[in-house]
């Protein structure tokens, strides 16, 4: 390791704050964001391409009363932000942008450039005069609907044309969603990119490119959270009142179905609008893994700790107790469920193709439990086999 380097960062990076002890760079190019310490953001102020390695380290400990090394500085310049780009360093190979590990087989829907175009325009439902009037009247209507027509939402048959007319509103429905994230970040001045697809436990997801809204302020963060699930409000009262107008029931019905969905992506301890949520309003990104580590910690010593840490390991013991609880509702509380799963699943389809078939709410849910407790098991699994085979050196 050479004391003479002279550091150079590059020329396509900016700095934003995340909290009073977090900031991250954002490489504009190639579109990395990376999480660190105020500490380092102050040691990376130093560097103004001309002062070498020993020299900044010197400055910093002297200014900061710190004894940071000049190994962990080389260390951490070169081998940590070089390859995103952060770094000047002919000798490393910068990493291309992916996306995140937990979304797989991911794939744009909808580019960029057809996106804008339409979030120009739908921005003005983010005025905060016209939010609060469409909230107040889409909770007045759902509740009236639901109050009218609460057999029919819950236990009534549906059928298979039905289903197919309520999974095609479905589609337009989570579409519009992911327009409501862009449009929201378009609105406070936060770059979006395209609507793209892939897979999230084992399901079909849409998602909307707004990593760009860590630059906003945390309340305007939490506003692009809820957007998508505020667009779906705003089509379900569309297609209710439609239904209203045209005396048709069965478009005040599917659209009250539809909008019990919507509450579920309030769940905080999937990576749904929840758990994003709850991330932006702790300023913690990654809080599944904060919350495992401060389980891991729950035996050492916390004198340093705070009232966030605490909060923390308690969202992590609630997300280790639900699983434990579902496992035993799962398992030994309705073992049939997971026993008889595949031949109801093939119960299921065989039905769609038999005309005058119908369908109901709970009929549908019965599935899910038993789709989860396989997706969870296949998960353990497939880590436990990855850590057989490849373990880490």
């Amino acid at each position: 390791m050479s004391t003479n380097i002279v550091p150079q960062l590059s020329d396509k990076i900016s700095f934003h704050s995340i909290n009073k002890e977090e900031y991250f760079i954002h490489q504009i190019e190639f579109d990395h964001r990376v999480k660190i310490s105020k500490k380092l953001h102050d040691f990376l102020q130093l560097i103004d391409g001309k002062k070498k390695l020993d020299t900044l380290v010197g400055i910093y400990n002297d200014k900061h009363n710190e004894q940071l090394t000049i190994s962990f500085a080389n260390d951490f310049l070169y081998n940590k932000l070089a390859k995103y780009g952060i770094v000047q360093c002919v000798d490393v190979q910068i990493r291309p942008n992916e996306k995140p590990n937990y979304l797989k087989f991911s794939f744009v829907v909808i580019n960029e450039k057809i996106v804008s175009k339409f979030t120009k325009y739908l921005k003005f439902l983010f005025l905060p005069k016209v939010m609060k009037s469409i909230l107040v009247i889409a909770i007045v209507i759902l509740t009236i609907c639901f109050y009218i027509f609460y057999s029919q939402i819950f236990y009534a048959n549906i059928a298979k044309t039905q289903w197919l007319l309520f999974f095609f509103l479905g589609f337009i429905g989570v579409t519009f969603h992911e327009f409501g994230h862009a449009s929201a970040a378009h609105y406070f001045g936060a770059k979006h990119g395209g609507i793209g697809g892939g897979f999230y436990l084992f399901r079909p997801v849409y998602y909307a490119d707004v990593t760009d809204i860590w630059k906003l302020r945390k309340g305007e963060r939490i506003i692009v959270n809820l957007a998508g699930m505020y667009f779906e409000l705003v089509y379900t009262i569309f297609l209710v009142s439609i239904g209203i107008l045209f005396n048709c029931q069965l478009l005040i019905v599917l659209p009250c179905i539809y909008s019990i969905g919507i509450l579920f992506n309030l769940n905080p301890l999937v990576r749904s609008d929840g758990y994003w949520v709850l991330s932006d309003a702790l300023e913690k990104p990654n809080l599944m893994d904060h919350g495992a580590k401060r389980i891991k910690q729950i035996f050492k010593s916390k004198k340093n700790w705070k009232i966030i840490d605490y909060f923390l390991l308690l969202y992590g013991s609630v997300s280790y107790v639900f699983m434990i609880l579902f496992i035993y509702y799962i398992v030994i509380k309705n073992p049939d469920s997971v026993i008889y799963f595949p031949q109801n699943v093939l119960h299921f389809v065989e039905n769609i193709f038999i005309n005058n078939s119908n369908y109901s709410l709970a009929e549908f849910g019965k599935l899910l439990m038993p789709f989860f407790f396989y997706y969870m098991v296949f998960g353990w699994l497939k880590a436990l086999v990855k850590k057989t085979l490849f373990p880490k050196k």
